[in-house]
């Protein structure tokens, strides 16, 4: 079981083992206008008063079209106007994935997306519709050693509730480079999830399980992550992993917290990771690692 974990612990980035509003809502009226310049994503530039925003929805009063309702996923930024403007804002535009773990939610149709985990391992993935994404990941450093191809795909049950399946092949050569010479692994996962809410605030829960050099692995990985926008540039995510199946250990998983710095086009991750191992008449092992990642939308 504790081998088990640490193969998991390893092949994270890979998800083998695998609000909207960022501006308070409000329904007051304030004493002033909020005066914004909305950009949207087909590069459509909005200015107008900002009468009300919740988690599906902006309302806006504009001089020269009237009242206009914007889907939330449709704004890409808001920027307040006037001395007394609060700032910037940007959205978090990774919502397809939490840091590692995937979410029900899917890429943006025709857009490509990279991720660099810790400098170590390098991942492209591209939207080929609304529902239906690709994707590799590699080892940056010597892409033959470890690679892995993945496949999502996921469908809306409602405004707030979405499923999906993620698949995913990896390769790991272990010759001469992790353990011992000669040893080979071809994985493979499954995993079913589901999310609800919306891109900016939801919640996941997913479970999935591997087959390792064409033996089915009797242990099942469940996860569950929380992602919350917490200010106008910054998002929270805990990302957990548990291990069910047999072995020495009465409980093994991973804990995570952490945050997103959102920016217009791409964002960082700062988190920490404490892989959790309780064995049967044995004290408790617990470790602390630090993890850090880049995401970028390439791409208007």
């Amino acid at each position: 079981m504790k081998q088990l974990l640490w193969v998991l612990v390893y092949l994270l980035p890979f998800g083998v083992v695998a609000q909207d509003e960022y501006y308070q809502k409000t329904n007051e009226p304030s004493p002033t206008k909020r005066v914004y310049t909305i950009t949207l994503k087909d590069g459509t530039q909005l200015r107008g008063e900002l009468i009300r925003q919740d988690s599906s929805e902006a309302l806006i009063r504009t001089s020269n079209l009237g009242e206009i309702r914007l889907k939330s996923d449709q704004i890409v930024r808001m920027e307040q106007v006037g001395t007394h403007a609060e700032g910037e804002g940007f959205p978090n535009l990774f919502s397809q994935t939490m840091r590692i773990a995937p979410t029900a939610f899917s890429a943006e149709k025709g857009r490509v997306y990279f991720r660099n985990y810790f400098l170590y391992f390098s991942q492209f993935e591209y939207g080929i519709n609304d529902n239906w994404s690709v994707g590799t990941t590699f080892f940056t450093f010597g892409p033959t050693n470890i690679f892995s191809v993945n496949t999502k795909v996921s469908f809306p049950l409602g405004d707030r509730v979405r499923l999906g399946v993620n698949g995913q092949y990896a390769a790991v050569r272990f010759d001469n480079f992790l353990f011992n010479k000669g040893l080979y692994a071809n994985i493979g996962y499954l995993q079913g999830m589901v999310t609800t809410g919306d891109r900016q605030n939801n919640t996941t829960y997913g479970l999935g399980w591997s087959i390792a050099n064409g033996d089915v692995s009797r242990s099942f990985i469940g996860t569950f992550g929380l992602v919350r926008k917490v200010s106008p540039k910054l998002t929270f995510i805990s990302e957990n992993f548990v291990l069910f199946g047999s072995g020495t250990a009465t409980f093994a998983g991973i804990a995570s917290a952490g945050v997103r710095f959102d920016r217009r086009r791409h964002a960082f991750d700062l988190a920490a990771y404490i892989p959790l191992i309780f064995e049967r008449n044995s004290t408790a092992l617990l470790t602390f690692t630090p993890f850090a990642s880049y995401h970028l939308r390439i791409g208007k």
